[in-house]
This record gives C-alpha cells, sequence and structure tokens, in this order.
C-alpha cells in the first residue's frame, strides 16, 4: 500500500475493536502522518496474519560478512546486535543476530519478557545463557510485548540455528517507530556495520589470544567455544551492550520497568 505523499510501501497497520481500522505512514522520508482509510490495507493484513509466525519473510536477502548472516531487506539491525522486522499485522518482531549467535553460541535457556511489559529502545530487555553465564540484549525499539515465541524457550538452540527465523524471540506493538527506526541499520548499512563489527572482533582476538582470520576467510561458529580465554563478559560488554547509556536505570525506573534480565 503506497504512501500519499511520497509513494513508498513502509505502512503500520493498527487495529482497535472501536474504531475505523487504518493505516499509517512511518517511513523516515514523511514529515508529517498521512492516514489511509480502508481500501485494502486491512485486508491484505488479515490475509497475511496467518503466515505472521512463519519466518523469514519471503524475499528476504541475505549477504555473508566473514561467515556472519546478514539481511539486507526488511530486517533493521540494533547496535546491541538484536533485530527488528516489521510485520503485515502493525507488530515487530524481535530476535537476535546471526553475529552474536556465532560469537556466543548455542544457548541452553533464554529469558523473554512477559506479554504486556513495556520496554523502550535501548533497554535490556530479553539474556541468553550459556555454561551459567548470561548474555543480556537490548530492544530495538519501543512498546508493549504482544507476543512471544514459545519454541525457543522449549528449544532455544532455535536462537543460534535460525536466528532470523524460527528463532525469534517476541513481537511488540511499536509506539514510537519513526524515531527508532533512525538509530537502526537497515539495507547495505548493514552489511557496513557487520563489517565493521567483524574487524573489531578480528583485532580483539589477535590482542588477546593472537588468532587472525586470514583476508577472504569466515570466523568458526561458536567463537567463545572455540577460544574461552577471550572471556564471556568482555564479548557480551563489547559487542552487545555498547549503547547502554548511565541513565539507563534511572529512566527504566521511573517507568517502572523490570530489572530482572
Amino acid at each position: 500500500m503506497k504512501c500519499r505523499k511520497y509513494g513508498h510501501c513502509r505502512i503500520e497497520i493498527f487495529f482497535h475493536e472501536r474504531i475505523t481500522r487504518h493505516g499509517k505512514c512511518v517511513s523516515r522520508a514523511c514529515d508529517v502522518t498521512r492516514c489511509i482509510e480502508k481500501h485494502n490495507l486491512v485486508k491484505e493484513a488479515q490475509m497475511k496474519h496467518n503466515q505472521a509466525n512463519r519466518a523469514p519473510l519471503p524475499g528476504v536477502r541475505m549477504t555473508e560478512v566473514f561467515g556472519f548472516q546478514v539481511p539486507t531487506s526488511d530486517y533493521y539491525l540494533h547496535r546491541g546486535h538484536a533485530w527488528a522486522v516489521l510485520e503485515d499485522t502493525g507488530l515487530v518482531r524481535v530476535g537476535m543476530d546471526d553475529f552474536s549467535q556465532k560469537v556466543l553460541g548455542p544457548a541452553e535457556k533464554v529469558k523473554i519478557p512477559p506479554v504486556g511489559a513495556l520496554y523502550y529502545q535501548d533497554h535490556i530487555c530479553m539474556a541468553l545463557f550459556r555454561q551459567g553465564k548470561k548474555a543480556s540484549y537490548l530492544a530495538p525499539v519501543d512498546g508493549p510485548i504482544a507476543a512471544i515465541n514459545p519454541k525457543v524457550l522449549d528449544t532455544p538452540r532455535l536462537i543460534h540455528d535460525d536466528p532470523y527465523g524460527e528463532g525469534w524471540l517476541y513481537k511488540v506493538e511499536p509506539t514510537n517507530l519513526r524515531r527508532n527506526l533512525d538509530n537502526l541499520f537497515s539495507g547495505e548499512g548493514n552489511v557496513e556495520w557487520i563489517f565493521q563489527e567483524s574487524h573489531r572482533l578480528m583485532n580483539f582476538m589477535e590482542t588477546e589470544v593472537g588468532v587472525t582470520v586470514p583476508d577472504g576467510g569466515a570466523f568458526v561458529d561458536d567463537v567463545f567455544g572455540q577460544y574461552p580465554e577471550l572471556g564471556w563478559r568482555p564479548l557480551v560488554r563489547g559487542f552487545l551492550l555498547t549503547t547502554l547509556s548511565q541513565g539507563w536505570q534511572k529512566r527504566s525506573a521511573g517507568a517502572g520497568l523490570e530489572r530482572g534480565l
């Protein structure tokens, strides 16, 4: 469905029992909110609703960067290595990217926020556990949790084996989407950023354990498992929590948010 102002197709769907269903453009190109009432927007969303839990989304393009799978369409990447993708239902699906999964290895346990809990971008909202160690991840977008993926609670390894598909973590009802998307990578920006992160990881590994990745080579899967001397905490702090602001605890306390993750 095209925006009347710019012709682009990124539309957020809203449903409410007591009001007319409608959509509004959330592209960063728009200076104002443009509502598009009725038309085929709701019908298209309803037709695709049954496919909302299937992944990956059709037509998603992937690029490999030093062995890491990087989406170049639909998916937005957060600096804390979570991802977000807009669904036709108006919800945003969230997960952990392939980079973090290949660095930390397969999880033995995962913790997801409960439905209804409210989180903000850059707020710690989920965590995975391995060998008694915890890695916390930051939320890529604002909003209350609308659904969780029970499959990953039963089989946490799905997050590692299929991070952009069956390994998704939760869905959120976005409340500040346009501004949140401005802070995320997308398209070819995903590739450029993972390229930079890969070089940071190379430098870290060479400094700490003297391991180098040859030109044109690829990182081994489960970097931590292969080189535990790198340390779990330095990897988590260096790559997952880089955007955690000092004011987060004050902000979360004021909003009555959970701190248990």
